[in-house]
């Protein structure tokens, strides 16, 4: 009970810390309930066996890679609440706090978060599932008298899912807080160059190589196996991303040593601001970085993969059947509610983590920087994020494209257009400069002697 008390204190206290697990949570439970609900709607007494089969297909393959997406979103959002908050942690394992005690806290703060968050997005998802059968209905893919319904399954199902990946996500975080010592807690609040543990290293190279797996599966065993053959595209796709987005830290790092020796030359305080951050606040700067290849991988792979099958269909003469239709309005659907969870998860990353940096730019300030080179900082920052975002989450959908395209077609050697790549490009870009820069702006607005002072969050 004490530990409750305690994380029912540091929300209060630290209320603007938590928006932004709270934004991602309730984005969350919003889609995946909102698909859950249609098992609920499979069960009606007028949905024949065909619509029912469809309906429970497209909730199991959103549930599955969205508790997946979910728990990451999450998790980054987790983990970057928790290195603001370094010196706070230490403060209580210096007077006497446990780790067993600091994970607790952690566990108990996210698990409070998770109900909240959770309850608040059952109304938007019973919205977004009735416009998703809407949907569905009209694209023909079931029939028109398939009545909408919104139970107990939509609510167990979307609640524990979301409940499960918060806590897992939360728990992950909480124990690797618990591990660190009140010095070490101290200097990473200051800064963050301490390399990264282990088990991501692990997990992340696990995730690639099950890409990479997949990858090769349907293109030399999966070739003509319709929806089966496109479902595992989609998840080499989405297993390389993941597996990037966990590594991304290090690649971050191997390209802050060229960017730093060439703006060595230049005269540009901006420029040498930025790539600091980037060395000394590496983790915090792939907060931003590890959405951006997630949306990317993601995007870019269902669209080129669903374009080369209906490429492939057209110049083989195969008609389009109501499957194919159905199979491509679900991977649209997928790819939709997938994407703008993770663009959710971007936008937050990018104002939680530029607001928190408040005491770093006043301190700047007091030493000589201006608020208009702390901008250029940022646009900097951001640009190098965005880059190699962009970059690995290319990577990661080049994967699942590859293999998809040697197995449908025995070539990877394919006149694509390029105009769908560039429209994601530039959707992530703008997502992430209009989130950062307003928030470094807003930042800096707090006179210099405040902004240098202690903040509570």
């Amino acid at each position: 009970m004490t530990t409750l008390r305690l994380a029912f204190g540091s929300l209060r206290f630290r209320r603007g810390a938590f928006i932004a697990t709270f934004i991602n949570v309730f984005a969350g439970a919003a889609v995946l309930m909102a698909f859950a609900s249609l098992l609920d709607t499979a069960q009606g007494d007028a949905v024949s066996a065909a619509d029912a089969s469809s309906l429970r297909t497209i909730a199991g393959a959103v549930g599955g890679w969205g508790l997946v997406i979910v728990g990451f979103g999450v998790a980054s959002t987790t983990n970057l609440a928790v290195r603001q908050r370094q010196a706070e942690l230490a403060l209580l394992k210096a007077v006497g706090a446990t780790p067993r005690q600091i994970s607790r806290l952690i566990i108990g703060e996210g698990a409070v978060v998770a109900v909240v968050a959770a309850a608040l997005g059952v109304l938007p998802a019973f919205l977004i599932g009735r416009a998703v059968l809407e949907a569905l209905s009209r694209t023909d893919q079931i029939g028109h008298d398939v009545s909408y319904r919104f139970g107990s399954l939509a609510l167990a199902a979307g609640l524990s899912t979301t409940l499960l990946a918060t806590l897992g996500a939360t728990a992950v975080t909480a124990r690797s807080a618990g591990r660190v010592s009140a010095r070490e807690a101290l200097s990473q609040a200051t800064a963050d160059s301490r390399a990264i543990g282990t088990g991501r290293v692990i997990a992340g190279g696990v995730l690639l190589a099950a890409g990479v797996g997949c990858a090769l599966t349907i293109a030399t065993v999966l070739k003509d196996e319709g929806f089966t053959t496109l479902s595992v595209a989609g998840q080499a796709c989405i297993a390389s991303a993941i597996g990037l987005a966990l590594l991304s830290p290090i690649v971050l790092r191997v390209v802050a040593l060229p960017i730093e020796l060439a703006t060595r030359r230049s005269a540009a305080a901006s420029a040498y601001l930025a790539v600091s951050a980037v060395r000394e606040r590496t983790r915090q700067i792939a907060s931003v970085t590890m959405p951006v290849i997630v949306l990317t991988g993601l995007a870019v792979g269902t669209l080129y993969i669903q374009r080369i099958h209906n490429d492939a269909n057209a110049a083989e003469g195969i008609v389009i059947t109501v499957e194919d239709r159905s199979v491509q309005t679900l991977n649209l659907i997928i790819i939709g509610m997938i994407s703008l969870f993770a663009a959710v998860v971007l936008v937050n990353n990018c104002v939680a983590s530029l607001l928190a940096r408040r005491q770093e730019f006043g301190l700047t300030r007091k030493i000589g920087a201006t608020p208009g080179q702390l901008l250029r900082a940022v646009a900097w920052e951001t640009s190098i994020a965005a880059t190699c975002g962009l970059a690995l989450g290319t990577v990661s959908a080049a994967i699942g494209i590859a293999g998809f395209a040697y197995g449908r077609t025995g070539s990877v050697n394919l006149d694509l257009d390029r105009t769908p790549y560039l429209a994601v490009v530039a959707l992530v870009i703008g997502l992430t400069f209009v989130a950062s820069l307003p928030a470094a702006r807003r930042s800096l607005t707090v006179p210099m002697i405040d902004a240098a002072g202690p903040t509570r969050g």
